[in-house]
């Protein structure tokens, strides 16, 4: 941080009115140059070697079923139980978004399947209080199919941002602060959540969080969006959250989305993928938006924004669909050395998605996207999930979530050496 320090003899003359401007007004010229100076690291193109993936790919455009979650999402403030804000988002009264599933072959606390979620969309999405109920939830299901809480676990993981506990983000939006973008992994006998916080105060994050010294140098002023992280050994008790990093330098230009950030872990280290949007002058060109990757190697201090890098893409079949269409929510995985995004494309701008894709690559830095679309029209963030891995191939499950609330299940299978010939050079 470079601040101009004015002569000792200026500062005697001047009231202390005029000492606090003078003060006020050289952080605002040091914040700013060092937004100037906020660049991620660029990535150098590959060339597209115009091979497509020649295995069966009809199965992953083939929903097996509908799923049902049984839960209620509760959208009301801790200390709060009114009936009003606790919908039944049964089918068919679907109200889901933003999956992301572990798979365990011989179960795990009694469960193959293990998701997390947010209520939203659907049922939830028509009420005028609907990012009160998009809270991290927890559930577990044998088949795929039929989802329920795992008994013991608090539902939601995290009860909705209090009025209180909210700043305002501009003069137009009511004040309400809340959760979103769920993501986790399970490594090493533990299941790392992390998912992001808008519009809460750091105060609120203090009194929720875990009282730590990393809590306490992150939290020393508001960010408009916190990306946080809780973890458990059973699924069913959770520590308190701590802070991963936040939209505001060093770790985010200022007030960027930071939007929906998605964790893998390579066995050697975290790695974490989210899209921001092109709002400022900190990216390389004019796209709308921007995926950036970060590395970590404890989960929770991740590279600041100089550090990270600009992951390219070595097609972009949305633009073909529509020119102004990117990135707008990731889901990643990495399996066997290969590194998957699932990613939610489309108008970005007007901060929406619609088609699905998915891309591959070695080095979690160059994705190659497969030209056939997982869905074509009204998608938004979904999920992909090894199941069981072999020499030969990778068998995924998928969760597709669609902007109506609904989610659907499939299953489809990965031939490696077809991965490697659709990337080699």
């Amino acid at each position: 941080m470079s601040i101009y320090l004015f002569p000792a003899r200026m500062l005697i003359h001047m009231s202390k009115q005029n000492i606090f401007l003078v003060i006020f007004f050289a952080f605002l010229f040091s914040c700013s140059t060092q937004e100037d100076n906020l660049f991620a690291e660029n990535v150098d193109p590959i060339t597209n070697n115009n091979k497509n993936y020649s295995g069966l790919t009809d199965a992953y455009l083939t929903d097996i079923g509908t799923i049902n979650i049984d839960v209620i999402a509760n959208g009301n403030y801790p200390g709060q139980s009114k009936a009003a804000f606790r919908k039944d988002i049964n089918a068919p009264n679907f109200g889901y978004c933003h999956p992301d599933v572990q798979y365990f072959p011989n179960g795990f606390n009694g469960y193959k399947y293990w998701m997390v979620f947010t209520p939203y969309f659907g049922t939830v999405g028509i009420e005028p209080d609907s990012k009160r109920y998009e809270n991290p939830t927890i559930v577990v299901s044998n088949d795929g199919l039929n989802w329920r809480p795992p008994n013991g676990v608090q539902s939601p993981l995290q009860r909705t941002v209090s009025k209180a506990e909210s700043f305002a983000e501009n003069k137009q939006d009511p004040i309400q602060g809340f959760w979103s973008d769920v993501d986790w992994i399970y490594e090493n006998g533990r299941f790392s959540l992390y998912y992001r916080g808008s519009m809460i105060k750091a105060k609120a994050l203090k009194a929720r969080g875990a009282k730590s010294t990393n809590n306490f140098k992150k939290l020393l002023t508001n960010s408009q969006r916190t990306i946080v992280r809780q973890t458990s050994t059973d699924g069913v008790s959770w520590s308190p959250l701590e802070v991963v990093y936040k939209s505001s330098y060093p770790y985010s230009p200022n007030n960027n989305h930071m939007i929906s950030p998605s964790f893998v872990y390579t066995g050697k280290n975290y790695v974490s993928f989210e899209v921001e949007n092109n709002i400022s002058h900190n990216f390389p060109g004019n796209e709308a938006s921007y995926v950036i990757r970060r590395t970590s190697d404890n989960g929770l201090d991740f590279s600041i924004f100089k550090k990270s890098k600009v992951v390219n893409f070595i097609n972009k079949p949305w633009t073909d669909v529509n020119s102004s269409d990117a990135p707008w929510h990731i889901q990643a995985t990495y399996v066997d050395g290969y590194y998957f995004l699932c990613i939610a494309a489309g108008d970005v701008r007007k901060y929406t998605a619609d088609s699905l894709y998915l891309a591959v690559s070695k080095d979690g830095l160059n994705f190659k996207v497969f030209p056939k679309l997982l869905v074509k029209n009204n998608a938004y963030r979904s999920c992909i999930f090894p199941m069981i891995t072999t020499n030969e191939v990778i068998n995924f499950g998928a969760v597709i979530a669609y902007k109506t609330g609904v989610f659907k299940y499939r299953e489809f299978q990965l031939s490696k050496q077809k991965l490697d010939d659709f990337l080699s050079n």
